[in-house]
C-alpha cells in the first residue's frame, strides 16, 4: 500500500495543481499496486511517519502564511522524513515553505534560501533541464523573489520569459524532495518527472506506462517553446 498525504487541498488550491496526485495515484493503480490517499487541512493532526509521499500545491500568498504557521510545528518531523528519503512535492509557492525564511517569517529551513513577498507578479513560460528530469516545461505565476539555495537546485533554465528575474536557476531538490515554482500541473505536463516521482514511490514495482496523450502535449508544448 502506497499511502499519500495531500497537504492542505482546500488552502492551497489554485491552478488545478491537484492534477499532480492524480496522475501519481492513476498510474500507481494501473500497476496494480493500493494506493490511499488521505487529506488533512488546517489545524488537522498530521503524522509524517505514516506517509510514503507528500504532496502540496500553490495558494494565495494570504493562504501560504497561514499554511506556514501551522506547518512550521511539525519542522522536526518533517526534517526527518525528508532526510529518512521518503518523497515530497511542493509546487508554485508551496515551494517557498522549503526555505529560512518568507518575509520576516522563519520558515521550515530545509534548504539554505530566503523568499521575499512583493508587490509585483512575475508570470511566464519556461523550459527547464535536469539531467535525470530532462527539459521541464511549463509556467511560473508568482508574487516573490528567491535568494540562495543554489547547491540544491532542481533545474537549469533553458528558457524563460524576460519577466522571471531573479534567480538563473529554478527549484530545488534535497534528497527525494522536489520543490517548484512550475505550474501546470507539472507532473501532468511532464512525464519524465512524473516517472522519476513513481520510481522512488514504488522502487523495483515501477512498470512504464505513459498515456499518449500526455507524450504528445509535452512534446508539442516543447516545440512551441523553442520557438520562441
Amino acid at each position: 500500500m502506497i499511502r499519500i498525504l495531500h497537504l492542505y487541498p482546500e488552502l492551497m488550491n489554485l491552478y488545478g495543481d491537484y492534477g499532480n496526485l492524480s496522475i501519481i495515484v492513476n498510474r500507481i493503480k494501473k500497476m496494480g499496486l493500493k494506493v490511499k490517499v488521505e487529506r488533512k487541512e488546517y489545524q488537522d493532526p498530521i503524522f509524517f511517519a505514516d506517509y510514503d509521499f507528500v504532496y502540496m500545491g500553490s495558494g494565495t500568498e494570504k493562504n501560504e502564511m497561514c499554511a506556514l504557521k501551522d506547518l512550521i510545528k511539525y519542522e522536526l518531523y518533517i526534517k526527518e522524513y525528508v532526510k529518512a528519503g521518503k518523497v515530497m512535492l511542493l509546487t508554485g509557492n508551496a515551494m517557498e515553505l522549503m526555505g529560512n525564511s518568507i518575509d520576516d517569517e522563519k520558515a521550515l529551513g530545509l534548504i539554505d534560501f530566503k523568499t521575499t513577498i512583493t508587490e509585483k507578479r512575475y508570470t511566464g513560460d519556461v523550459i527547464c533541464y535536469n539531467e535525470v528530469l530532462g527539459e521541464t516545461v511549463g509556467f511560473i505565476n508568482k508574487s516573490s523573489l528567491i535568494e540562495g539555495g543554489e547547491k540544491n537546485k532542481l533545474f537549469d533554465y533553458r528558457f524563460k520569459d524576460n519577466n522571471l528575474v531573479d534567480n538563473n536557476f529554478e527549484g530545488y531538490r534535497l534528497k527525494n524532495l522536489f520543490g517548484t515554482h512550475i505550474i501546470g500541473p507539472v507532473l501532468v505536463k511532464n512525464p519524465l518527472f512524473a516517472d522519476e516521482i513513481l520510481k522512488l514511490l514504488v522502487k523495483d514495482q515501477y512498470v512504464l506506462d505513459r498515456d499518449p496523450y500526455e507524450e504528445a502535449a509535452y512534446e508539442t508544448t516543447l516545440r512551441e517553446l523553442k520557438k520562441r
